[in-house]
C-alpha cells in the first residue's frame, strides 16, 4: 500500500500529504488544541471546552500507552520512501488518533449543536476530510505502516466513543437546562 500510494509521487501530493500531518505534530497540535478549546469557551459554550480539552488529551494518552507495549519499529528507508525519519515507535500512528479523537469530536459538536447551513456543512467536509486523509497521509510519508493506521483508526474511535459518553453524562449532571 506505501509503495502504490507513493506513486502518485507529485509536488502538489507530496505538498498536501505533508500539510495535511503537519497539525499533528508537536508543539502546533497542542496550539492548536489549546486554540480551538480556548475558542470554544470564549463563545460560552463551556462544558463543550472541557470535553474538547478531555478528547485533545485521552487520544495521546491511549497512544502513548499502546506505542510503550507494542514498541514496532517504523518503515525504514530500505523497505519505502521515508519523507520524515522520526525515533518513536510505529504502531499506533499517533496523529490518527488524535485527529480521530479530537477532530472527531469537533465533527460530533458542530453535527450536534449547529442549525443546517453552508457553515454547519463546511465544517463537517473540513473535519470529515482532515479525519479521513491523515491516514493516507500518514502511509504516503512512509512514517507508518498500513496496519499501523487501520489500528489507530480502530483505537482512535474507541476513544471518540468515550469522549461522546464523557460529554453526555457531564452535560446532563452538570448543565441540565440547556
Amino acid at each position: 500500500i506505501t509503495r502504490a500510494l507513493q506513486e502518485l509521487n507529485s509536488p502538489f501530493f507530496s505538498v498536501l500529504m505533508s500539510s495535511l500531518s503537519w497539525p499533528g505534530f508537536a508543539p502546533q497540535g497542542y496550539i492548536l488544541a489549546i486554540l480551538l478549546v480556548g475558542i470554544l469557551f470564549a463563545s460560552g459554550f463551556r462544558w463543550e471546552a472541557v470535553a474538547s480539552g478531555f478528547a485533545a488529551l485521552i487520544g495521546p494518552i491511549v497512544n502513548l500507552m499502546v506505542k510503550s507495549y507494542v514498541q514496532r519499529p517504523r518503515p525504514t528507508v530500505d523497505l519505502v520512501q521515508v519523507f520524515r525519519i522520526l525515533d518513536s515507535y510505529s504502531f499506533p500512528s499517533g496523529h490518527v488518533i488524535f485527529y480521530v479523537g479530537f477532530f472527531g469530536f469537533l465533527w460530533f459538536l458542530v453535527y450536534t449543536l449547529l442549525r443546517r447551513s453552508w457553515l454547519r456543512t463546511f465544517f463537517l467536509v473540513l473535519l470529515g476530510s482532515l479525519i479521513a486523509l491523515i491516514g493516507l497521509s500518514r502511509i504516503y510519508l512512509g512514517e507508518h505502516w498500513a496496519s499501523d493506521v487501520l489500528g489507530a483508526y480502530l483505537l482512535g474511535s474507541l476513544t471518540l466513543i468515550v469522549e461522546i459518553w464523557f460529554y453526555r453524562w457531564g452535560r446532563k449532571r452538570f448543565f441540565p437546562r440547556d
